[in-house]
């Protein structure tokens, strides 16, 4: 009985320092990287979807992509896209690469958003700060080909209107109350 409690008491401690390493790691990556781990709330995945226009051939990136909720969204919505989702930080990615391990059209990338290559893009998905959007896009407008659909959710480019702007109230969140469309 005594090694039974010693193993839930390991056990227990265990769990408790990878809880606690995961929180500490969320928490260092709003102050290391230009995009924390903030996902968007569920109630407007099929807003963001819709705004996207995706069609059968399209190939969707979601620059920053965490857990992969819309990709996943996407190919349940649209089985014959091409996904690929890129993020630099680890545990996003380990999110994203388990959650999507059933689907062979869902491709995550760990790597820079910023020196990924997105020339296939035909539609891209970012929920990123203003300052990394303003960045990225100088890199979206060299690689992308002339169409390719933008669907930014919350911040808008400084320097470029938006084909679109769509108002959402479906949350009492902070979050997920405007998506800005732009077309290249």
């Amino acid at each position: 009985m005594v090694i039974l409690y010693s193993l839930l008491l390991i056990l227990s401690l265990v769990f408790f320092v990878v809880f606690v390493l995961f929180v500490l790691m969320q928490f260092l990556a709003i102050f290391t990287t230009d995009a924390p781990f903030v996902p968007v709330p569920k109630e407007i995945e099929n807003d963001i979807l819709n705004a996207l226009e995706l069609s059968p051939n399209s190939i969707l990136y979601d620059l920053g992509c965490g857990d992969a909720r819309i990709l996943l969204r996407a190919v349940q919505k649209y089985q014959n896209i091409k996904a690929v989702g890129v993020d630099i930080g680890f545990i996003p990615y380990f999110l994203a690469k388990f959650k999507t391990k059933k689907y062979k059209n869902i491709q995550i990338k760990r790597e820079d958003i910023f020196k990924t290559d997105i020339s296939s893009a035909t539609h891209i998905f970012l929920y990123l700060y203003p300052k990394v959007i303003n960045k990225l896009i100088k890199n979206i407008q060299e690689q992308c080909k002339p169409g390719t659909r933008i669907v930014s959710c919350d911040f808008e480019l400084t320097d470029t209107l938006p084909t679109q702007v769509i108002e959402l109230n479906k949350t009492i969140s902070p979050r997920g109350k405007k998506l800005f469309v732009y077309v290249i």
